[in-house]
């Protein structure tokens, strides 16, 4: 299945009367001062799925039962960003904190500097979930071919990152470097979480880009940040 054949199913939250901005809040975290707490405040007005993903997960309910429907519930999302070298990040320590339904990371509220950093999901966030059934991948970058080496696996190319969901959640585990923005390549693109018990799917979801490097994403990337 190829990205440019994707159908967009949109399922919207039903929430009212909600800002269209998005509004942040920044506090320190009570037990590490160092951390920068980015709050997202608005909950998005919906969440686009792709139709072949929501097939799967329908495909996956039906081999246990063909009587249930899938009931779709909406959960929060923390994304914890840690430096390893000094001053590549805007803080040594920066956690996201999205409302139901995740939200979008732009990059450049993150980055500053060259240098090796870690991206991770903190597990007690997910303590009360059912088991991950899927983390659906979405690339939103080009192949990149950075001092021999190749970074991303190209424009709307999928993968399930599901046997590495563990290792994801481990604050030292996924290492990436801003250098030649290689870090851009590895991780633009739309990030869906799938947790199933029985009929009942829980979703979340995180889009990361960059407005400062609109010209390295793939085209329908582009116009989001113009």
């Amino acid at each position: 299945m190829k990205g440019e054949d994707y159908l967009i199913k949109t399922v919207f939250f039903g929430f009212l009367g909600l800002c269209v901005g998005v509004q942040v809040a920044c506090t320190a975290h009570k037990e590490n001062p160092t951390v920068q707490v980015i709050k997202v405040i608005d909950i998005p007005r919906d969440v686009q799925i792709p139709q072949a993903f929501i097939q799967t997960i329908e495909s996956d309910l039906q081999i246990e039962t063909k009587i249930l429907s899938p009931v779709f519930n909406f959960v929060p999302l923390q994304v914890l960003f840690v430096e390893k070298s000094a001053d590549v990040l805007l803080n040594p320590r920066i956690l996201f904190e999205f409302p139901k339904g995740g939200g979008r990371i732009d990059m450049q509220e993150v980055v500053r500097g060259a240098g090796s950093f870690y991206l991770s999901f903190p597990d007690e966030q997910f303590k009360n979930l059912p088991e991950l059934e899927h983390l659906f991948y979405v690339s939103q970058a080009p192949e990149k071919e950075i001092s021999k080496e190749t970074f991303g696996v190209g424009c709307g190319k999928w993968i399930d990152l599901k046997s590495q969901f563990a290792d994801l959640k481990k604050s030292d585990f996924m290492l990436l470097n801003s250098t030649g923005q290689r870090h851009l390549f590895v991780l633009a693109g739309h990030y869906i979480f799938v947790f199933r018990k029985l009929n009942q799917v829980f979703l979340t979801q995180l889009t990361i880009s960059d407005s400062r490097n609109v010209n390295e994403l793939c085209p329908q990337v582009k116009g989001s940040f113009l």
